[in-house]
């Protein structure tokens, strides 16, 4: 009888395409919050916090910088761009080795969609300390001071 061989995260690409063919029938595809954009090759992290006066998005960018980074407001939603490089020597005429390579690198980008009430005039940006915070205010609602209401 000849022997298999078990691979532990063997079935883990196959399960990621059946979650992806789900999100897609239920409307929830790329559509999602937040979603990287095709193309790029890395997703970074992201948190978004919400009170009555804004909408705050917190994005992980260790490495880059702000000449690295576009932020723009474009079709109704945020959409953040850049690239963080890589700090490595391969293919130099350096001898070293990587015995372990985990941190991202290479272009990414990230869109997400604003409110209706998002006042896209106000939108600030700040970057520190390798997090990306983008502040964006709500549109106050005027109400009329007096109005009469006809009846039916």
């Amino acid at each position: 009888m000849a022997k298999s061989q078990w691979v532990q995260w063997g079935g883990l690409d196959e399960f990621r395409e059946q979650m992806d063919r789900m999100l897609d029938a239920a409307g929830q595809g790329p559509a999602l919050a937040g979603a990287s954009c095709p193309g790029y090759v890395w997703t970074p992290l992201a948190d978004i916090t919400e009170t009555a006066e804004a909408l705050t998005v917190r994005i992980e960018l260790p490495g880059v910088t702000p000449e690295q980074l576009l932020v723009e407001v474009a079709d109704g939603a945020l959409v953040v761009r850049g690239e963080r490089p890589s700090d490595c020597a391969c293919g130099e005429d350096v001898e070293t080795a990587y015995h372990l390579m985990e941190r991202a690198h290479g272009p990414f980008a990230r869109r997400f969609p604003l409110p209706e009430d998002a006042d896209g005039e106000s939108i600030c940006a700040q970057l520190r300390e390798g997090l990306l915070t983008v502040t964006v205010p709500k549109r106050r609602a005027t109400l009329p001071l007096r109005r009469t209401l006809k009846l039916d």
